[in-house]
């Protein structure tokens, strides 16, 4: 009987609290005014109720409940979606400085050493130092000039390997691999001078490996919960392990199989790259930066880690 009544004591003692905890958040957020969004609950917000798997679709029918500017609070992360283009040119223009920073946590935080890349750094000198160097080699007309006919050779290779293939011409052949191979070589050739002959090189297979483990770690959501509920991550103490393993093995490999050859060759060529320009390549360029103070090696490894994520 004591323990029934302990029991029953507890029980509304949880439930007093899970009800306080919702009126002050009821009166907290109209006090901020903030925008109206799906009911929440103490501790996990909205989260039970939206899950992992939020899409276009689920924003659209949420505009429609909500209207246009609406909250989302996913445990201790508030998240405010707008869906009209006048809010969206608010956001990104008028107030671009105050939203120019993309949302982290605690999977990316690994991946990118707590912002210290470009793509998840926060806005600021940082970011825009970051933005420069990455720039000069990959995001001006005269790179595009510089190697139009490299990437226009790369695409009339990959038209003369299907038109070899007696199988493109009787049951067809799925190009996703080829084309794989030909962006990889695209930007591989930017960045290291670099290119892979075939979908078997020993290199690329390696590379590709690696960058398929860290997509998967960081696209399946399975860390959530961790994210958005702090209390829970030491439940997430195995999946963090293996992100900072996937993490090292790819800074590692791409410190020994490309920057390193490419500092052996940039010394051997010094006087010529002093001469002609246009003979440096996208980790040239990083390599000066450090050399000249303006960033670390941690930095150059994520610069090339960005690029790595944009090819695959």
């Amino acid at each position: 009987m004591d323990l029934l009544l302990l029991l029953l004591k507890t029980l509304v003692g949880l439930l007093s609290a899970a009800a306080a905890a919702i009126l002050i958040s009821k009166l907290h957020g109209k006090r901020l005014n903030l925008p109206p969004g799906p009911f929440t609950l103490p501790l996990v917000g909205s989260w039970l109720q939206i899950g992992n798997n939020l899409d276009h679709h689920d924003f659209i029918n949420y505009a429609k409940k909500f209207g246009q500017l609406f909250l989302l609070r996913m445990g201790q992360r508030n998240i405010a979606v707008v869906s009209s283009t006048d809010l969206a040119r608010e956001v990104l223009l008028a107030r671009g400085k105050e939203f120019g920073s993309r949302s982290r946590n605690i999977v990316f935080d690994i991946f990118t050493g707590k912002g210290q890349d470009m793509v998840f750094a926060e806005y600021g000198d940082h970011w825009r130092k970051m933005r420069r160097i990455v720039s000069v080699p990959f995001f001006t007309n005269r790179v595009v000039q510089q190697y139009r006919r490299e990437w226009e050779a790369e695409v009339a290779k990959v038209v003369e390997e299907v038109r070899r293939n007696p199988a493109a011409a009787e049951e067809g052949v799925v190009l996703r691999r080829r084309l794989e191979l030909m962006v990889y070589n695209n930007v591989y050739k930017i960045m290291f001078d670099k290119r892979f002959e075939s979908e078997e090189d020993p290199l690329f297979v390696k590379l590709k490996r690696v960058n398929g483990e860290r997509s998967k770690l960081g696209q399946s959501r399975e860390y959530n919960f961790g994210d958005f509920v702090p209390i829970l991550r030491p439940f997430l103490r195995g999946y963090l392990k293996t992100c900072r393993e996937v993490t090292r093995r790819r800074l590692n490999l791409y410190k020994d199989s490309f920057i390193h050859n490419r500092k052996s060759v940039g010394a051997s060529r010094k006087g010529m790259v002093e001469k002609n320009n246009d003979l440096k390549c996208g980790i040239d360029h990083f390599l000066e930066a450090q050399k000249n103070g303006e960033i670390n090696e941690d930095n150059v490894l994520l610069l090339v880690e960005n690029m790595n994520v944009a090819v695959s």
